[in-house]
């Protein structure tokens, strides 16, 4: 993933969790760049801005307290290992272990002033499809240079899409991105002609 970024790039990281992989994007971006992470986890949320203010971060990062999806509104959000559990997923209807949480899609708040990325990092426990199909008109642009996405196949399974990965492939590959698995669950899709 880190060989798609570029100092001065944009990184989205969608699904951010306490904000890990948003400090190496933020190093890796330099001074010029930037980060957008988004969780719709509100503890997340406060232990990201918690990093943010204690680091050492030299790009702009900007955490985003809200789902990336394909359409804006509320969902619910399974906390069932806790609130700050990497496991947290979007879940297809109330439960008891559940908050209710923001979603929007990528491409309205790209239309509302969110900086474009260049690359973005995607891991959400099983709801890759629906972010992916909120970014209609951001991948259809040639701004998004890589899209790098844990696919959750048994998540999926569960969700009765067992047929979303090769979805996912087939939508990407249509947009003009080479896939690489790096392993079973990592993809990295590089648009042609841009590097």
């Amino acid at each position: 993933m880190f060989d798609c970024i570029r100092p001065g790039d944009c990184v989205w990281d969608v699904g951010a969790n306490i904000g890990l992989y948003s400090e190496l994007f933020a190093a890796a971006v330099g001074p010029t760049g930037a980060v957008v992470s988004f969780d719709p986890s509100p503890d997340c949320v406060a232990e990201m801005e918690a990093r943010r203010q204690a680091g050492t971060a030299r790009a702009a990062w900007r955490i985003v307290g809200a789902a990336l999806s394909d359409e804006d509104g509320w969902a619910w959000l399974s906390v069932a290992d806790g609130n700050t559990a990497p496991g947290n997923h979007l879940a297809d209807r109330q439960g008891n272990a559940t908050i209710q949480v923001q979603k929007c899609r990528a491409d309205s708040l790209v239309a509302s002033g969110y900086p474009p990325p260049s690359v973005i990092k995607i891991d959400v426990e099983g709801f890759e499809g629906e972010v992916l199909d909120g970014m209609g008109d951001l991948l259809a642009g040639r701004s998004v240079r890589a899209v790098c996405a844990e696919v959750h196949f048994g998540a999926l399974s569960k969700r009765g899409k067992p047929a979303e990965p090769a979805r996912l492939v087939r939508r990407l590959k249509e947009l003009d991105f080479v896939l690489t698995w790096t392993d079973r669950s990592h993809l990295v899709a590089r648009r042609r002609g841009v590097w």
